[in-house]
């Protein structure tokens, strides 16, 4: 059994070594500012956005009128409704032919050029722009522009009404639908699976560095410890299980003491966009249209079930694995085994983002090697059944165990053999270490 105020010291003695390294307090404040200026980038792109704007948009446009079709007069308010933009604007120049309209738009003296003909009496159109593309936004607009005018002189000529005209131009009952009836009418927004996407891949990144970086930690300060003999004093007060609980645990808080910082400046910032822009001359509805705090604050809690879970699971394995080398440059070699399971869980999870619910997802999901890496993913962007969500949570509970019991086990081995290669054999005859040992 573990003895809970054994462990409580030795966590106490694992963050207060932690918390002196300079290293680890530097690294902190450095992965803060990042952070901040991560949750302030909308109001930095919106302060620059609009410092570049300098005043609305011009563009200036050549007509030749062969057909004496008014362009001039017609232009201005129907392309004005076309842009719907307050900041645009349109200025409209006549010249007296083709030719001239080319050059004006050869040497940058106009964004366009419209020409109206009629050959055998029915109005005709020519666009001109500098590239020829009639893709761009300002070619789309004149082309519908002179359509809207060829239909009205056609109106005119037929001597309809204006509620004839607004019969023909009544536009049809249209009804749209998905091609699975039974999709999810949440699916196909394209804002929220981009910042469904974020959170998943954010979450999964983040796991990953954390528990690869202090496993490591923990390895290389077993390493320490055992190379030093201050392993052999402890296990003599302590049980390796104690020990190993303890080890694990304390690094498993200086984790959340980095994490939970960096977590509380995203989410206050994020809350207080429109306040700070406020302070800058940023308005609210130059920010941009996604809730940021929204994304800080969501799913945490789940976040912190599989991240805890997780680290317990990794940790005990890299204290047991480290227990077992006698040299810092063994260590890499000995956690491979470990950072191969890992490797898969990631990549299961980077292969799944486009299909959460696919098979490669379900599996990675209830295999406790992998669930920690995919579990954000299905929890945000799939759909898991309840008892998805208990097997990889109970899995990892019994992985916990059986890790502890095992790394606990390697602990006692890797201190009485010493020196000494451990053999599988040895594992499981604590007996037989001891008299070699001796």
């Amino acid at each position: 059994m573990f003895d809970i105020k054994r462990i409580k010291l030795i966590a106490s003695r694992e963050i207060q070594a932690t918390l002196g390294k300079r290293s680890y307090r530097a690294g902190l404040i450095v992965q803060i500012l990042i952070v901040a200026l991560l949750a302030l980038s909308p109001i930095i792109i919106a302060k620059f956005r609009g410092d570049d704007s300098g005043g609305p948009t011009v563009n200036t446009i050549v007509v030749v009128d062969q057909a004496n079709a008014n362009l001039s007069v017609l232009l201005p308010p129907m392309l004005d409704a076309l842009s719907n933009d307050a900041d645009r604007r349109f200025e409209i120049s006549e010249v007296a032919d083709d030719t001239a309209a080319r050059d004006a738009v050869e040497r940058g003296d106009a964004d366009a050029a419209l020409i109206a003909t009629r050959p055998n009496d029915e109005l005709a159109f020519t666009v001109i722009t500098d590239d020829g593309d009639i893709q761009n936004s300002l070619a789309q607009m004149l082309v519908a522009t002179a359509s809207s005018i060829a239909i009205q002189e056609r109106i005119d000529a037929t001597g309809l009404s204006a509620s004839e005209v607004q019969q023909l131009f009544t536009p049809p009952t249209m009804t749209t639908v998905q091609a699975d009836p039974t999709a999810s009418e949440d699916e196909g927004n394209g804002t929220e699976d981009i910042v469904n996407f974020i959170i998943a891949y954010a979450s999964t990144i983040i796991i990953f560095i954390f528990v690869v970086m202090y496993g490591q930690w923990i390895s290389q300060g077993v390493v320490e410890e055992k190379a030093s003999r201050i392993m052999e004093i402890m296990v003599n007060a302590a049980t390796p299980r104690d020990l190993l609980a303890g080890k694990v645990i304390g690094i498993m808080m200086t984790a959340l003491m980095q994490f939970v910082p960096l977590v509380l400046t995203f989410g206050i910032i994020a809350s207080l966009q429109v306040q700070i822009g406020k302070l800058v001359g940023v308005s609210e509805d130059q920010l941009l249209d996604i809730n940021f705090a929204w994304i800080a604050w969501s799913s945490m809690g789940w976040f912190l079930v599989y991240f805890l879970l997780g680290f317990l699971l990794y940790g005990a394995l890299y204290a047991g694995v480290g227990s077992m080398v006698s040299r810092q440059e063994e260590v890499g070699t000995a956690v491979a085994p470990m950072t191969t399971v890992m490797m898969i869980g990631y990549f299961a999870a980077l292969a799944s983002m486009s299909n959460p619910d696919g098979t490669i997802a379900r599996i990675a999901y209830l295999f406790p090697g992998t669930t920690v890496f995919v579990a954000m993913l299905r929890l945000i962007n799939g759909n898991p059944y309840w008892w998805e969500i208990a097997i990889s949570i109970g899995g990892l509970l019994v992985a916990i165990v059986l890790a502890m019991m095992f790394a606990a086990r390697l602990y006692r081995v890797g201190v009485l053999m010493y020196g000494q290669a451990p053999s599988f054999k040895s594992l499981f005859n604590l007996k037989g270490a001891q008299q070699v040992a001796r």
